[in-house]
């Protein structure tokens, strides 16, 4: 957890986000392609995206696995207005469910970490703005990404959910290392590098700065977006041996 984001200050970006996607629903237009997903147009994404929202928020009121989502998907032909209602009515279903815990409360997700309340605004928040991303390259050619929230992104990608693309997919961890290195002016010192690597066939972490096989340098926006498959790795200052960018990348999901 990052200590220096408070659950509010995630559910306030994700409802940021949330209204954005929501302006995208209203101008649409509803087909058209998302990059990153293959399989999915707007119209998807957004169905996916409010679909999460309310899974999410059963697993907090419940601490226990979703068995439903809370009320009806919207219906296969719905306008741009109706998704973005949808969309901001699971939204405010969320922000109370979250206001309702402690960080610290019992809860259930799917994700290998302490199975506490904190993980959910995080990750949500996190979700909500690359998916907020893809919409806005969708509709209007072009997006951002908060830099702040971005950062939080490459700290739970690395603790969080490598891991579980690593145990799901029994994946085999790559024995040399890539150093990841945020750039941006507005990360404090000692903050936003990790370094991972494969122990004894184990995955290894550590956000420290520490020299290993190869560096990934670039803002942290730009960095997530690499890591998210939002940009080639090209597009960030790779230092040392392509070989080990490669072994990482080569991961799946990534």
């Amino acid at each position: 957890m990052n200590p220096d984001v408070s659950p509010a200050e995630y559910v306030a970006a994700l409802r940021d986000d949330v209204d954005r996607l929501a302006a995208c629903a209203e101008s649409g237009p509803l087909d058209a392609p998302i990059t990153a997903c293959p399989d999915w147009d707007l119209r998807a994404l957004l169905v996916h995206t409010g679909g999460v929202h309310r899974w999410a928020t059963q697993a907090i009121r419940h601490a226990a696995p979703p068995t439903s989502l809370d009320g009806p998907k919207p219906q296969p032909d719905a306008s741009g207005d109706d998704l973005a209602a949808w969309l901001r009515d699971g939204a405010d279903a969320l922000a109370e469910a979250v206001g309702a815990t402690k960080p610290d409360d019992d809860t259930w997700h799917p994700f290998p970490a302490e199975q506490q309340a904190w993980v959910w605004p995080r990750r949500l928040a996190i979700e909500t703005m690359i998916h907020r991303w893809d919409a806005e390259v969708a509709t209007a050619g072009e997006s951002s990404l908060d830099p702040t929230l971005a950062t939080a992104g490459l700290g739970e990608f690395f603790e969080m959910m490598l891991p579980r693309v690593l145990i799901r997919e029994q994946a085999t961890v790559p024995d040399v290392s890539l150093h990841l290195h945020c750039t941006n002016d507005d990360v404090p010192g000692g903050a936003g590098e990790w370094i991972v690597w494969g122990e004894g066939g184990e995955y290894r972490m550590e956000a420290v700065h520490r020299h290993g096989d190869a560096a990934l340098r670039g803002t942290s926006s730009d960095l997530l977006l690499v890591m998210m498959g939002r940009a080639d790795v090209s597009t960030v200052d790779l230092r040392g041996d392509q070989g080990a960018v490669d072994a990482w990348f080569a991961l799946p999901g990534l």
